[in-house]
């Protein structure tokens, strides 16, 4: 069942700060070691035959920080790695007419380059103050190479357009091509062909191609069906026709662009996903469909051949009079002879990196569950054995739910929710989808809860779009009720459940690329048995809330960045504010949805919690007693039975047992 509802609210004046007896508290503090969430993924890769006449594979490792690796295809070898300090990861690798090998980088918005025969790699930086990613990158016939920007670092609520730049490794020097225009916050893809670069733009699709000399701009007119497109999202060159990857709702199209005859000559290519694409001597374009190997020849013969290779990193090697098709899935190299048709493939050995702990729960099966960002992966912890275990073959977890014997995960992309058997090795069905939210537009599944045998879910929306959605799953039955606009042009970023009525907190910023259109986050209440809004509020001067919890007394308890909010839940009227941490909304870009976690211990009636980095307990009913753990922050709470509150603290699980502080 899809509704559409107009949550029509009203608004509660932040109450005054209250007054609470606040004290830090020391305590023993159990450390558990790091969390093994480490994963081998590539986001970024090129292949090509360089100067020297040595075929190589070159694959940007995500990582902290993410590393470069020089790899030979042809014997399935790691050469050797470069790492690039102040780096998360990079979609852009290109190999330049010199052999100097360039590294668009996200995390810090760097620009790497590693120099035909050179030891180490130079991280040219940022091409823009502003610039927190940048994405793909290609060079010119000199040797000059041009990516395009996220403009992440600008702070405030508003982003700006992104822009494309141009680096001369022989001056050093950055040219600033410019913006786009206020729709195109993402410049999400560059090519080179000729005296033009092409830009690929986001979150609103557009192609753009710009005189390299002049900085002359001029708007390609997209294929008929993808003006309503969200990312042009990967650009490719085969001679004079430029590749380009559509992203639609998740569904990629793929369409070819003669740059000379300025007309559209193919596509639809549904399912066409490469960064890539290979030319060989023959004049012969080599791509995928899905990860099935397609030939199209000169005269336009697409042939669909009977072999299977990875998306990163498709090009075209030559090797003893021989020529290969390369194709890259993370540390999985696909090597295609053109000649014989034969394929191998190669397990590379690929140093594997930490991910960042992105989400955590207290299993059915008695152990905490940890997933990660943004290569997903399940690191699972043993409190009794003190153990650990992980398995790779899990997504980008971002939420977790308990509910009965059963453990839920909710996955991006498509806001994916599948069911977990943490007993057992993951792969062969394990984990199962149980539904999505793809169809209602949305990408990330933030909250999730148990509502009292039935799951609860809420979502940030895909790129461009604000408006979130709840969804209620019967696991019995298998129905899943679908509530899109509760709160329009809201996401729901936070969910707790109590007598009936599921509780939902909110955030303005909705999936990457898009400005808020409301000033103030919301929690709400929605009735379990009349599937209505029973109230919404705002909490104003806050824009967004991250979690929420429900005690006695009536009152459901809402995190923000730096503040937890009291409210009554009969009305929503909020009853009390605790400033932890001081934190400036008008700086924050969005981009993220995550940041505090609260956990109600009902046998010593107290509140746990993690708000602005640091680890806090209050009493929830009578006289408020705030305390804050001393010497150490902490993120991704989880309270455990036998009541010792687990932390992430970094890349390392801490705990502690905060009745010893009574």
């Amino acid at each position: 069942m899809l509704i559409i509802g107009l949550g029509l609210g009203m608004i509660i004046p932040g109450a005054a700060a209250a007054r609470a007896a606040t004290r830090e508290v020391t305590l023993p503090i159990a450390e558990h070691g790091a969390i093994p969430l480490t994963a081998t993924t590539v986001a970024g890769a090129m292949s090509g035959t360089m100067p020297d006449g040595t075929a190589r594979t070159w694959a940007a490792v995500s990582g902290k920080p993410a590393y470069l690796a020089e790899i030979d295809p042809i014997a399935g070898d790691v050469i050797t790695t470069y790492p690039m300090p102040d780096s998360g990861g990079a979609w852009g690798v290109e190999i330049g007419p010199d052999g100097t090998v360039w590294v668009a980088s996200y995390g810090s918005g760097n620009l790497y380059y590693l120099p035909f025969g050179a030891a180490a790699i130079i991280n040219a930086g940022r091409p823009h103050p502003q610039t927190s990613f940048l994405w793909q990158v290609d060079t010119d016939a000199d040797g000059i190479a041009y990516t395009g920007t996220f403009q992440g670092f600008a702070g405030g609520s508003v982003l700006p357009p992104a822009r494309v730049a141009a680096f001369d490794p022989k001056t050093g020097q950055y040219r600033d091509y410019g913006e786009f225009g206020a729709a195109y916050t993402y410049v999400r893809s560059t090519a080179v062909i000729g005296n033009t670069i092409y830009a690929g733009m986001g979150t609103t699709a557009a192609l753009f191609a710009i005189d390299i000399d002049s900085g002359a701009k001029s708007e390609i007119p997209l294929p008929e069906g993808r003006e309503g497109c969200q990312f042009t999202y990967e650009l490719a060159t085969s001679g004079t026709d430029l590749w380009v990857r559509f992203d639609c709702t998740k569904i990629s199209y793929g369409y070819v662009y003669d740059t000379v005859g300025r007309a559209w000559t193919r596509g639809p290519l549904t399912g066409y996903s490469d960064q890539r694409v290979g030319r060989d001597t023959a004049g012969n374009t080599w791509f995928t469909i899905g990860s099935t190997l397609h030939r199209l020849s000169p005269d336009g013969e697409d042939t669909e051949l009977d072999a299977a290779i990875g998306s990163k990193g498709i090009g075209v090697v030559e090797s003893g009079g021989q020529e290969y098709v390369i194709g890259l899935t993370n540390n999985v190299l696909d090597r295609y002879d053109i000649a014989t048709g034969e394929q191998e493939q190669h397990i590379l050995d690929l140093p594997g990196t930490p991910t960042t702990p992105r989400s955590a729960v207290l299993g059915p099966d008695g152990r905490l569950h940890f997933g990660g960002y943004f290569s997903g992966g399940l690191a699972s912890f043993d409190p009794a054995a003190e153990e650990w275990q992980f398995q790779a073959r899990l997504g980008q977890t971002e939420g977790f739910a308990t509910v009965g014997d059963r453990l839920y995960g909710g996955h991006y992309p498509g806001a994916k929710i599948e069911k977990i058997d943490p007993t057992k090795p993951l792969g062969s069905g394990n984990p199962t989808e149980v539904f999505n939210l793809t169809a209602e537009g949305q990408d990330r599944p933030f909250a999730l809860t148990d509502a009292g045998g039935l799951l609860a879910v809420g979502t940030v929306p895909g790129y461009g779009n604000l408006q979130g959605a709840l969804a209620i799953h019967d696991p019995a039955t298998g129905d899943v009720d679908r509530y899109v606009g509760l709160i329009p042009d809201q996401c729901i970023t936070a969910l707790a459940y109590a007598n009936g009525v599921v509780y939902g907190g909110t955030s303005v910023y909705g999936g990457n690329g898009v400005e808020p259109t409301q000033d103030n986050a919301r929690v709400f209440a929605f009735d379990l048995l009349t599937r209505k809004l029973l109230w919404n509020v705002e909490v104003e001067g806050q824009r967004q809330v991250t979690s929420l919890e429900v005690t006695p007394g009536r009152r459901v308890w809402a995190g923000t960045k730096g503040t937890l909010h009291a409210l009554s839940t009969v009305d929503g009227k909020q009853v009390a504010d605790y400033e932890i941490a001081p934190f400036d909304w008008s700086t924050f870009p969005g981009g993220t949805w995550q940041g505090t976690s609260l956990a109600y211990d009902p046998s010593t009636n107290r509140l746990y919690g993690s708000i602005g980095g640091k680890v806090i307990r209050i009493r929830p009913a009578g006289r408020p007693d705030l305390q804050i753990l001393a010497g150490t922050g902490g993120a991704h709470i989880v309270l455990a039975p036998d009541h010792r509150l687990y932390f992430v603290n970094g890349q390392n699980l801490k705990s502690i047992d905060w009745r010893e502080a009574d």
